[in-house]
């Protein structure tokens, strides 16, 4: 299983930037317990996310972040990533403006973390915090309590 993290704006403060780094670093040395292949993170334009849509391979799953998708539980989260058929899971965070029509309307998922509004570092965060959380549920680590 591969995760890409696409986003569109950048982490306006070393501390939010340095937990998104603690949660990625924790999702990374999960590769040792062959849960997950590869993890990578990408601050990107509108018109890259659209050459990213238009590679879409029916092996890839993508979920876009959206205050109006389909909330989870962790364990229906961790369910989502690790039990199905996909190579890769593309997670997609918008910027101030949130993302397009057409990127929201080409993803499979819309995955809302709250009804509350998140800037993108603090959704970014959460995010990684929830792919960490299901993936030690996946593996019956104590870091998730029932």
């Amino acid at each position: 299983m591969n995760i890409d993290l696409i986003y569109q704006d950048k982490f306006k403060f070393d501390h939010e930037k340095k937990l998104f780094e603690k949660y990625k670093n924790r999702i990374e040395a999960l590769r040792e317990k062959k849960i997950l292949n590869h993890f990578k993170e990408v601050q990107c334009s509108n018109k890259k996310i659209s050459e990213i849509l238009k590679n879409k391979k029916k092996s890839d799953l993508f979920i876009s972040l959206d205050e109006t998708g389909k909330t989870f539980t962790s364990k229906e989260f961790s369910n989502l990533i690790f039990n199905n058929n996909f190579k890769k899971i593309v997670f997609f965070i918008g910027g101030t403006d949130g993302l397009t029509e057409m990127t929201l309307d080409q993803s499979d998922q819309i995955l809302s973390l709250s009804k509350m509004t998140f800037t993108h570092s603090f959704a970014a965060i959460i995010l990684l915090e929830q792919i960490y959380r299901s993936a030690t549920i996946k593996i019956n680590h104590p870091y998730h309590r029932n």
